[in-house]
């Protein structure tokens, strides 16, 4: 690490040695206590962080609730941002696979730090780079911690909107083993976990094991999901894609539902009759093996050392439809391409139709899969050295890493389908055209009963042969992501000196992270089968990081100078410095108070900033132009409709009408789309403060509340760019360039980066629209956490405790790049990265009598609006074009769970109990939302009432 990193925390240190030394070297039992105390939010051992809202569910309240995975768990903490959604599957913006506080996550502005242990856990992921926590064992864990609020004074990037932080057991003897068997409507589920831990001397072992199978959902299996909603007020999602195909002869707008229909419908979403998800499943299979070893050893009263081991792999299938296909085919009379089982609906003449085909009946309904396959593991080891009265030097080191495999099989080959169809590999069956974008690889047939495709008969009177049906199968896209990571810490904590209020602690230390990301896909080339037509793509990427912190907590007022009305205050700083090397520098402070005013009653408050590094698959190789994943170019005939004021040379453009204020650009002239990361990727950047106050007054014993304000602010955030961005931010315009008379192959070149080409180009390209990544996205959020809790005892009818938390949104304004401010608060589906529902909470009661214990679980969310594109209300605009109000009203919701447990007794099955669970116990259906599958994903889970049995 450059010496300019290291002086002051090493001199910090050096003066730590000093006056800990001076203190003497015995080992106290003061010591052998804080070093099992290890708290989110502080690098001091042994103390809570400082005006800090730390939500805590501890082991008792994970047994509560029957949560047997770290996804059933999350979601009993309203502050995780969609715990009304399902939980299973690995999607990003499904907060139980990559937990997202306050909505502020699962992005390529993730703002949402998890770890283990206080440390971190290697990426993965495919659509943006998150971190996995289900890769540790749920029966190892002994508490999650949740620090809402700017951390990155103390962990780095990442940590604006707070840390997850997943603390695993350190020590246990004996055996546990736990069991749960779960069944709903065509779903089931079954976990396990083992446990054994040993305790000799100075030795300990813990190794954990769970393994979990919950079975896929298919759509059929929930009649809300059927995506005609006309019923519900809504609009029907079903498509023109059937078996047999839909036929609409050229030269009509209308279409025949069959090819042997006399009657064509008006080609609308009303008259659509299929559905292509019939077969498939909206959840994956998901079969889960996880484990965790950890070792410690005391070498002496001064040094420990330990060791964590974790393994885990997942397996995800998930049944798909084949696919569908629209191509254009010619009538056996013609000279262009004619398929000789071409078949006009009675009374039709045409020479060629347009066909909307559905794969499914033709090909067979159960042989496409998408999989995704992770392998994920580290190894950390850690070492401790206690000097002085409290002093020690932590020493931490860790490497590991995720391994995915993901794809799909069995889809329908749309190029084969396509040069069987109509004699080429496009779908318009025009001759000369290269079937590889970017290539002059020309790929056509001439049809015969042997090579041709039937899309007008179904069963055993179709007439494709047995080597095309073979074909159109032989399609396989699959990727595999090597996701690396090495970290190495040191650092040191302790007291400096004492003042009247008590020791003034101090912590300092440095770190260095590499990471790394191997990316190999192939994928078909659009020129026949996969197995003889497929292309490769190669990516290699890292990344360093140097940092350096330090930390102190002075108490001002203690139990040596307290006086009226301030019996404690304390105020607490950390700065960190973070060296991205070769792309970004970045500091960040934070400052926080607590102030006791009376026994159990504390006012604390902080304010920090934080940012968010560009992930590695947005900055992708800057030595190739910033190429990523999805970096790439093509042609582009949407309609734009743009400001003359703004941009003046579309009135040049041939074929494009304007009046004194906009042009409209039809669908006709052709343009370009580029996609990719940011061109100069910069750290995204927050500001957060919170207030709030911590009660457990001695004059309400059993009472606890918590209740804090926070904001936080996400600033210059990387996020995709689109159309209405380019046309609309002033900020933005010059990502929308035309050129009259077309772009020169030198302007082409230039306005695409070098990235691969996509699709055929024309020869004239009237204008280059940039949708490539950004630093472009504002977010200001405000609310409120609050949570209170009531336990008491009864001399003969038991112990009751209740419960409720709650998180609420006051303000969720959003800009892109300096437009003016407007508000998403309480609405989903216009930013599809951030939803912003206003209210959830999750109220508890419970009842302990005997060897019986249970708990009721009300889990909220609040009625909010659906601002989707689909919603059936209009959306209203303000004179910016930004949302302002309309769109579609939700319902709230109310999800009753309930756990029953019974405590067995004797000495061999002691502290084992027997429970019954059940999960949205009333079999609620989410609330209706106008959109394909007709629930929010971000608050409505698909399951319905889930009955398990478990043993613990």
């Amino acid at each position: 690490m450059p010496q300019k990193y290291a002086v002051a925390p090493v001199l910090f240190a050096l003066g730590f040695a000093s006056n800990a030394f001076a203190q003497g070297a015995a080992k106290t039992a003061d010591a052998d206590t804080l070093q099992e105390v290890v708290v989110t939010g502080t690098n001091i051992r042994g103390v809570a962080p400082v005006g800090s809202n730390l939500i805590t569910m501890d082991r008792t309240q994970i047994e509560q609730t029957g949560a047997q995975t770290i996804q059933q768990i999350l979601r009993s903490l309203p502050a995780i941002t969609g715990m009304g959604s399902t939980p299973q599957g690995g999607n990003p913006g499904n907060s139980y696979y990559a937990p997202t506080i306050h909505g502020l996550g699962s992005s390529s502005s993730n703002a949402t730090l998890v770890l283990v242990d206080g440390h971190r856990i290697s990426p993965g992921s495919q659509q943006q780079t998150l971190t996995d926590p289900n890769i540790v064992p749920p029966i190892m864990l002994e508490r999650v911690e949740v620090l809402a609020e700017g951390a990155s004074s103390t962990y780095g990037s990442d940590a604006v909107a707070g840390v997850v932080n997943f603390i695993t057991r350190k020590s246990y003897e004996g055996f546990s083993a736990t069991g749960q068997a779960g069944f709903a409507n065509g779903y089931t589920s079954r976990t396990g976990g083992l446990l054994w831990g040993l305790r000799a001397a100075d030795t300990s072992i813990v190794m954990g094991m769970n393994y979990s199978f919950r079975s896929d959902l298919a759509f059929a299996d929930r009649d809300f999901l059927r995506r005609n909603h006309t019923a519900q007020g809504g609009t029907n999602f079903d498509n023109f894609f059937c078996s047999p195909a839909t036929v609409q002869p050229a030269g009509l707008s209308t279409i025949f539902l069959t090819p042997t229909s006399t009657t064509p419908v008006a080609n609308n979403s009303a008259n659509a009759p299929c559905q292509d998800v019939s077969t498939s499943a909206i959840l994956p299979e998901e079969v889960r093996l996880n484990g965790m070893l950890k070792l410690s050893h005391s070498f002496s009263n001064n040094l420990d050392a330990g060791l964590d081991v974790v393994v885990s792999s997942v397996t995800n299938r998930t049944a798909t439809t084949r696919g569908t296909l629209t191509a254009t085919v010619f009538q056996t009379a013609t000279a262009n391409n004619p398929n000789p089982f071409y078949v006009n609906p009675p009374g039709i003449t045409a020479t060629s139709q347009t066909v909307r085909f559905d794969g499914d009946a033709l090909l067979g309904v159960a042989g496409a899969k998408a999989f995704n396959d992770n392998k994920d593991y580290y190894v950390s080891g850690n070492l401790e050295y206690r000097f002085g009265q409290d002093f020690r030097l932590t020493a931490l080191g860790l490497f590991g890493g995720e391994r995915s495999y993901v794809g799909n099989t069995g889809l329908l080959c749309g190029s084969c389908a396509n040069l069987a169809l109509n004699g080429t590999t496009n779908g318009a069956g025009k001759r000369g055209v290269p079937a590889i974008p970017g290539t002059t690889t020309i790929v056509e047939q001439s049809l015969t009963a042997a090579n041709a495709l039937d899309v007008w008969n179904v069963g055993s009177a179709n007439r494709t042969s047995a080597a095309v049906l073979s074909s159109l199968v032989d399609n396989v896209t699959s990727s595999r992501w090597y996701y690396s990571m090495a970290q190495s810490r040191v650092g040191v904590d302790g007291s400096l000196f004492t003042l009247p209020g008590g020791a003034v602690k101090g912590a300092a230390g440095l770190e260095y992270v590499h990471y790394g990301l191997n990316i190999d896909r192939t994928s078909p080339s659009n020129a026949g089968p996969s197995s003889t037509a497929s292309q490769t793509f190669l990516l290699e990427l890292g990344r360093d990081v140097q940092s350096a912190y330090a930390e102190v907590l002075v108490p001002l007022i203690g139990d040596g100078n307290a006086m009226p009305f301030i019996r404690k205050l304390n105020f607490a700083a950390s700065v960190r410095h973070d060296d991205y090397v070769g792309l970004a520098k970045t500091t960040n402070p934070h400052f926080a108070f607590a102030w006791t005013s009376f026994p159990g009653i504390t006012l604390r408050g902080n304010y920090s900033t934080s940012f968010v590094a560009p992930q590695l698959t947005s900055v992708g190789d800057t030595t190739r132009g910033g190429l990523t994943t999805f970096s790439s170019y093509g042609v582009s005939n949407q309609t734009l409709i743009v400001p003359l004021a703004s941009f003046p040379l579309a009135a040049s453009v041939p074929g494009v009408s304007c009046n004194t204020v906009t042009c409209t650009v039809g669908s006709g002239i052709n343009g370009v789309t580029v996609n990719g990361g940011p061109i100069k990727p910069e750290p995204g950047t927050g500001k957060s403060w919170s207030v709030g106050f911590e009660l457990t007054p001695t004059f309400l014993p059993g009472i606890s509340a918590s209740i804090a304000l926070f904001n936080t602010d996400l600033i210059n955030q990387i996020s995709g760019s689109s159309a209405s961005n380019a046309i609309n931010v002033p900020g933005l315009n010059n990502n929308l360039v035309f050129y009259p008379t077309g772009a020169t192959a030198a302007e082409l070149t230039a306005g695409t980066f070098g990235f691969p080409q996509n699709s055929a180009i024309p020869a004239t390209v009237n204008y280059i629209l940039s949708v490539r990544q950004q630093n472009l996205l504002n977010l200001y959020t405000r609310g409120i956490d609050a949570d209170l809790r009531y336990r008491f005892s009864t001399a003969g009818l038991g112990a009751y405790r209740a419960g409720v938390s709650v998180t609420h949104f006051t303000k969720f304004d959003q800009s892109i790049k300096g437009s003016p401010l407007f508000s998403v608060l309480n609405t989903t589906g216009f930013n599809n990265t951030f939803p912003s529902i206003q209210t959830q909470g999750r109220l508890n009661l419970g009842w302990d009598f005997g060897s019986f214990s249970s708990d009721v679980f009300v889990n909220i969310i609040g009625a909010y609006n659906n601002w989707s594109s689909t919603t059936v209300l209009p959306v209203t605009r303000d004179a910016n074009g930004n949302p302002a109000g309309g769109g579609d009203r939700v319902r709230g919701s109310q999800i009753v769970d309930l756990h029953i447990g019974y405590n067995l007794g004797g000495n061999l099955l002691r502290d084992s109990q027997l429970y019954v669970d059940a999960s949205n116990l009333f079999d609620k259906e989410p609330a209706f939302y106008n959109s394909t599958n007709g629930y929010d994903g971000y608050s409505g889970n698909v399951l319905g009432r889930v009955l398990s049995v478990g043993f613990r």
